[in-house]
């Protein structure tokens, strides 16, 4: 039997295709540097078989009666006429100006794609004597994080001479991860969340949020990229995490936390409102879970004062399991299904609401959405001979956004911004802030020279 080739929308990619235009364009520009001289007709070959193993990199925005859906396009002369369109030489890009790199890729991430007529991926490939590199833009409504992923893995594996498997087009539903699988366990549900929501409004009552912005937009303008090296080599931060009884996620979130605390010391009631993502997939019912498209649910962690980074990374610890604790009863049952059905006020509707949101100032208050990768170094297939080097990922975002990897040893730090809201200086003030968090962390965990007693005397 064949795949469908309309398929609808879930509550985020409509989402994404409401606030297009408002939020900016909603795409996923990652940039990627690729070990020693790569043959450019093969990077070309692969992004083209990339495309008919994953149906959605040929999908077209097709407007409904009510409801707009994806149309997959079948892989034929048309596709290969848009492919053409969607992958290009670029040349002039200084790879080895890290600056000039970045402002090409802020304006990369402000360039709208065509859903309704062409692919919804752009790709330009970058000559370099020794390390060419490649821009990869994915719309969001294609994929998630995870997805952008699979891709990249699915790229590096092909430029290595690895087959690209076919990727199954999954339904776009969210339900089976978030509802209770059977109609006697709502009424709890429902209420275990109503008392939860409750008791976390409470204790926001009186609590400042801590931001960067200097001023508030009513609308949404442009976006900017930021790279930034972590002062701490990634083999460090596993033995720091240990040291703290902590995993590296949630000491990086502590770390990001007290860099928004530390300037408002005097503040009882400062808090730093991190945003984190959680992966529903996990929570479908054994052997449903589906692997390409955008299952991304989110929740907020609130880290207030505290007197030492061990119990401020006890306290993130005690949240973050709260949360996914919440997702594994299903609690967020009632607010995620009437999610579900916010789309069916129509497209038109929902991009009032987005830009209404946020004109009237009524979006959630957040320092920031942290979004930790890890370790990027499984990318690289086994025994590969082309590599990734670097690797920045980027995508808009209404809040400022930190995506934190690890590659080749050392720790890799993309932030995007809202230019509007957010001063390049505030990120600089910011940078150095968090560099002084890594800068105590390492000198607390280097032990002190032993004093020698007699020549201490002898003073």
């Amino acid at each position: 039997m064949s795949p469908p080739d309309l398929i609808p929308l879930n509550r985020s990619e409509h989402l994404y295709w409401a606030g297009e235009g408002h939020l900016g364009p909603i795409n996923q520009p990652y940039v990627l540097r690729l070990s020693g001289a790569v043959d450019e007709a093969l990077v070309r070959q692969a992004l083209r078989e990339l495309t008919t193993a994953f149906p959605r990199l040929r999908a077209v925005i097709e407007p409904g009666p009510w409801l707009d859906r994806l149309r997959i396009l079948p892989d034929d002369l048309a596709v290969d006429q848009l492919f053409e369109d969607a992958y290009r030489i670029e040349h002039g890009v200084d790879l080895d100006d890290l600056d000039a790199l970045q402002t090409w890729h802020s304006h990369r991430l402000n360039e709208p794609l065509s859903l309704e007529r062409g692919l919804p991926w752009r790709a330009r490939f970058l000559p370099h004597p020794s390390q060419p590199g490649l821009l990869f833009v994915v719309h969001h409504i294609v994929g998630d994080g995870r997805s952008m992923i699979q891709l990249l893995c699915a790229i590096l594996g092909r430029l290595n001479g690895q087959a690209i498997s076919a990727s199954p087009l999954d339904s776009p539903s969210m339900r089976a991860a978030v509802t209770p699988p059977h109609a006697w366990q709502w009424p709890a549900a429902i209420w275990r969340g109503w008392r939860q929501g409750r008791a976390d409004a409470r204790a926001a009552q009186g609590q400042e949020v801590i931001t960067l912005a200097q001023r508030r937009s009513p609308r949404f303008t442009t976006s900017a990229i930021r790279y930034h090296e972590l002062p701490c080599p990634a083999d460090a931060m596993k033995q720091f995490a240990r040291a703290h009884h902590s995993t590296q996620n949630t000491l990086m979130t502590a770390l990001v936390a007290n860099t928004f605390l530390a300037p408002h010391a005097a503040n009882p009631q400062a808090v730093a409102a991190l945003r984190i993502s959680v992966d529903l997939r996990r929570y479908y019912p054994e052997g449903q879970a589906p692997t390409f498209g955008n299952y991304v649910a989110t929740f907020t962690v609130r880290a207030r004062h505290q007197p030492t980074l061990a119990a401020q990374i006890a306290d993130i610890e005690r949240q973050i399991q709260q949360h996914l604790a919440r997702y594994e009863r299903r609690d967020h049952a009632l607010p995620l299904t009437l999610y579900e059905w916010l789309p069916l006020i129509g497209r038109r509707r929902y991009s009032q609401l987005i830009a209404l949101s946020k004109a009237r100032g009524t979006l959630p208050a957040l320092s920031c959405h942290l979004s930790n990768l890890g370790s990027a170094e499984f990318i690289n297939p086994k025994d590969a001979t082309v590599r990734l080097q670097a690797l920045w990922p980027a995508t808009i975002s209404t809040a400022l956004l930190l995506g934190v990897l690890s590659l080749n040893g050392r720790q890799i730090l993309t932030i995007i911004r809202q230019r509007d809201e957010i001063d390049d200086e505030a990120i600089t003030t910011f940078l150095a802030r968090l560099d002084q968090q890594f800068t105590n962390v390492q000198k607390s965990a280097t032990p002190a020279a032993p004093t020698n007693t007699a020549s201490a005397k002898s003073r």
